[in-house]
């Protein structure tokens, strides 16, 4: 075991800056929904913050101290996977359009590959180690593969959250009495129409109002008398 050095750490880092794309455009694809009932929106978020959790692990950050913890992690991305995929898949049976429900089962296919790959290479590359927020490994190996494994997890998943949302809002199949999920636009937040001052700076404008420079009374009427 050798504490990595300075050059794999970049290279980890161009691999983190790659993931960080796959990400963003999840956030950007959840973000858009309420996911109160909706179990495909709440499962991706919760797979996103674990592969998050993984990704900064590899830069000596995060929660996530062992390999030990790693392990887990891909563990519990698996099973949400397996989640997603389960209502996912429903909603592809349900889609009366081909297209669409063999794209949605491709892209589940997908997710099915890179949990199964995230699991391995997290015990395969189990030379990993975070110790007293230090990045120990014994090759850069151990740490990218870690980081493409979530990337290319990530982009399955966001491709799978957008097919759901196509094959079960255009196209009805009927005889259903409700959808499995609920396609609602997250309400935007509330801003307060008028901007509210901060009260440290409105007792500043007093403060800078009340400053009046002192007239000499004899001056003020010379003046008021030359008009």
């Amino acid at each position: 075991m050798q504490e990595l050095p300075e050059e794999e750490k970049m290279k980890i880092q161009e691999q983190i800056d790659v993931f960080k794309v796959e990400k963003e455009k999840l956030e950007q694809e959840i973000a858009k929904w309420d996911d109160s009932s909706n179990d495909i929106i709440t499962l991706a978020k919760q797979m996103c913050m674990i592969m998050m959790e993984m990704t900064d692990f590899t830069r000596g950050r995060g929660p996530l101290k062992t390999t030990m913890h790693v392990i887990n992690a891909a563990k519990k991305i698996s099973e949400a996977g397996t989640q997603l995929d389960s209502v996912a898949s429903q909603i592809a049976d349900q889609c009366p359009d081909s297209v669409a429900n063999e794209d949605l089962k491709a892209y589940l296919q997908r997710i099915k590959l890179y949990c199964h790959q995230l699991n391995i290479t997290s015990k395969v590359k189990a030379d990993v180690q975070n110790i007293g927020g230090e990045l120990i490994v014994s090759g850069l190996d151990s740490a990218t593969s870690l980081i493409m494994a979530a990337k290319n997890l990530m982009n399955a998943v966001v491709l799978a959250v957008k097919a759901s949302y196509v094959a079960s809002t255009k196209f009805k199949r009927h005889g259903l009495k409700s959808p499995l999920v609920t396609w609602r636009m997250k309400a935007p937040e509330k801003k307060p129409l008028v901007r509210l001052e901060n009260p440290n700076e409105v007792r500043a404008k007093v403060r800078k109002g009340a400053r009046n420079k002192d007239i000499e009374p004899v001056k003020a009427l010379s003046e008021f008398d030359s008009f």
